[in-house]
């Protein structure tokens, strides 16, 4: 009842004592240490004379018209309305695992709209341009065109970066109080995205983390196994897959942790369900929100002391209680 009052619904009554245990809070980028809504930024062109902002800027209408957006489309879509002449003829949607999207057009071709780690050439200089912007905490994807349909799942060997497309994520004001308040109680930071580790980092050390090196979880494997050293010593990673925040979870639980796991997209159902106290956001996923012991209302992330105070509140009473009556029953045996 007490936790209620505070717009924090407990799903699974044994979930508050549990989070008094917790030594190691998971949490995710988006929604958690950021608001969650994203806003477009800027557009940044590679060479107008092959593809003009203009119609990159007709491309991102179209890709955003789709029946079901994602952030980053409905961000996108917020800035660039679609126009006539754009006909859609298919689609691959987007996918956390895959981390990007695409569309086909006719005549004009495939474009594509996704991280620039996966659709960028690894010897590509505009790698270097994305890694400044990141460094400012901004999310950039690239626009990439192909004369010609789709491949399906597959990119084509042949394809040209059209530009680089940055967001911008507000940073929650309660933020870096939060994560002070868990160190002071010895709480261990892991910050698992799926974003680019640079922009992590940058939002990790304006909330006041010590993020340290980040890590690209694309050179991890997939099984806890794999993981257990790099969640021992890093506290933020990028780019990591739905199925990696997972094993990280199993990973620090097989090391002896206690460890809760916040998050609000599908793709942290996995490591929610998993995670001994799962902490879904009141405006995440339905799926994400069935999977949590905890649902955060109002979406506030500052709740979470509350929470952890209630918890080792019960257990102190406990081991009053119990105290007083093992006193007890030793008086009256003797």
């Amino acid at each position: 009842l007490a936790l209620t009052k505070r717009q924090v619904l407990v799903q699974e009554l044994p979930a508050v004592e549990g989070l008094a245990r917790v030594d190691v809070v998971c949490l995710d980028k988006t929604g958690t240490l950021t608001v969650g809504d994203i806003v477009f930024d800027t557009l940044h062109p590679v060479d107008e004379d092959v593809l003009s902002a203009s119609e990159i800027g007709e491309a991102l209408g179209a890709l955003a018209d789709a029946p079901d957006p994602n952030a980053s489309l409905a961000a996108i879509g917020a800035e660039y309305l679609p126009v006539d002449g754009w006909h859609r003829d298919g689609d691959v949607s987007f996918s956390s695992a895959r981390k990007w999207s695409a569309a086909s057009f006719g005549d004009r071709g495939s474009w594509y709209l996704g991280a620039p780690e996966i659709l960028l050439e690894a010897d590509d200089p505009l790698r270097e341009r994305v890694s400044e912007l990141a460094a400012t905490g901004r999310r950039v994807l690239v626009v990439v065109h192909v004369d010609g349909p789709l491949q399906g799942e597959v990119l084509p060997e042949e394809r040209t970066s059209a530009a680089l497309c940055t967001l911008a994520e507000q940073v929650r004001p309660d933020a870096a109080e939060t994560l002070r308040y868990f160190a002071e109680q010895g709480v261990t930071i892991k910050v698992i995205s799926g974003d680019n580790p640079t922009t992590v980092a940058a939002i990790a050390a304006e909330v006041g983390l010590d993020a340290g090196d980040p890590v690209d979880a694309r050179t991890l494997g997939d099984s806890a196994e794999d993981l257990a050293d790099a969640v021992a010593t890093t506290t933020v990673f990028g780019r990591v897959s739905p199925q990696q925040k997972q094993a990280m979870v199993r990973a620090l639980q097989d090391q002896g942790h206690v460890v809760a796991m916040t998050g609000d997209g599908v793709n942290d159902a996995l490591a929610l369900k998993d995670a001994d106290i799962g902490v879904a956001m009141g405006n995440g996923a339905p799926a994400t929100r069935a999977a949590a012991q905890l649902v955060l209302l109002d979406g506030q992330f500052s709740r979470l002391p509350t929470v952890l105070a209630e918890g080792r509140r019960v257990i102190g009473n406990i081991e009053r209680v119990a105290s007083l009556f093992i006193s007890k029953n030793t008086y009256a045996f003797m």
